[in-house]
């Protein structure tokens, strides 16, 4: 019994202990770039809150290196206005979305909606394809749902969507 106890013990202290890294990493990140959240300070801990209890901690800092490393070794760019987590703050702090969150188009319970959380990211149609191929490049669990792309994570779903120009 003792051992059992230990194990879930420990198993509390390591959770405890990646949100609490996760919430500084955020407020470390946002003080760096300068990002200034006046009067949405209960909006951000409700959001942090939110990541910690459903999981999303991780899952959330893969999306940001996915995000950072097509943008960094292809130079392309997500079509920012199509994201499925504009006007979410954590998002926008980690570099995931490029819309910036006001009083006025901020989300509440964006991230705190379901399990998995189903996330959409949008890419123009001539690069889309390359993006994915990135991704799987360097991450495990990418196939396919309804003829769309998808990255299957811990606790969300990231599905890159294709956005045709006229």
């Amino acid at each position: 019994m003792s051992k059992n106890r230990d194990q879930k013990r420990k198993a509390q202290l390591a959770t405890r202990a990646k949100n609490e890294s996760f919430r500084f990493q955020v407020e470390y990140m946002r003080k760096q770039k300068g990002i200034d959240i006046m009067g949405m300070e209960q909006a951000l801990d409700a959001e942090l809150d939110a990541i910690c209890q459903n999981g999303l901690t991780d899952d959330l800092f893969t999306l940001a290196k996915i995000v950072e490393g097509v943008q960094q070794e292809l130079g392309f760019e997500q079509e920012g206005n199509l994201c499925s987590l504009n006007g979410s703050l954590v998002p926008y702090i980690l570099g995931i979305t490029s819309v910036r969150p006001d009083s006025a188009n901020h989300v509440s319970g964006l991230l705190a909606t379901q399990k998995p959380l189903q996330v959409v990211i949008a890419y123009d149609n001539e690069i889309r394809n390359r993006v994915v191929d990135w991704v799987k490049a360097h991450h495990e669990g990418v196939k396919t749902r309804l003829g769309q792309p998808i990255l299957k994570l811990q606790n969300m779903v990231v599905e890159f969507k294709r956005v045709v120009k006229a």
